[in-house]
């Protein structure tokens, strides 16, 4: 695949989120592709593998640097997908700070943008043989029946992680650091080579 930017929330957020991805996890008679484990982003560029060197890194990493609006991800609703890295996903509001980070960093880099149904913030990744006997769905369904889709504010969607009755949810996140990350093999081979904050 090459290498990706992730927009990536603060710890503490991810967290939250990521108790919410492993309501369904991989058991047998799933394919090996179907839940695996990976860190919550939002895919903000897709790049040639032939860009990783140490002064492409280092290009890539400035013109985050250089970049000085904050970027808010406020959630738009839960969508399933057609694609296996959208198998189930949330859908992230085009607000101003993300849109001109997208535009700001494919101009700095001179790529043409290849990044499908941006933005969005995938929950789980289901191989076609599992998608096609309804794991999707199930996913999906899971997410509602237990409670996990809740009403956001401004006509959002909220993700629920309250659990032993406690409450908690969040509908939106803000952008703490874009990650470059290898992505060749095995989605839990994939490799962070560089982290840099945003404003």
């Amino acid at each position: 695949m090459g290498l990706s930017l992730w927009i990536v929330p603060n710890e503490n957020d991810a967290q939250k989120i990521e108790s919410i991805m492993t309501i369904r996890q991989r058991e047998p008679g799933l394919a090996e592709g179907t839940y695996p484990k990976f860190y919550l982003h939002i895919t903000l560029a897709s790049l040639p593998l032939s860009m990783e060197n140490e002064n492409n890194l280092d290009k890539i990493d400035a013109s985050i640097r250089n970049f000085e609006q904050p970027v808010q991800c406020s959630f738009a609703s839960v969508d399933i997908g057609s694609h296996y890295f959208r198998s189930v996903y949330v859908s992230i509001k085009l607000d101003q700070g993300i849109k001109d980070l997208h535009r700001h960093v494919h101009e700095s880099l001179g790529v043409e943008p290849r990044t499908p149904s941006f933005p969005h913030m995938s929950l789980c990744y289901i191989a076609d043989e599992d998608a096609g006997k309804g794991e999707k769905e199930r996913f999906y369904e899971e997410l509602k029946s237990s409670g996990r889709l809740v009403d956001g504010e401004s006509g959002s969607v909220g993700l629920n992680y309250g659990v032993g009755g406690k409450d908690g949810s969040v509908d939106s996140f803000r952008g703490h650091e874009v990650w470059t990350v290898r992505c060749e093999g095995p989605v839990e081979g994939w490799v962070v080579l560089k982290k840099t904050p945003l404003k």
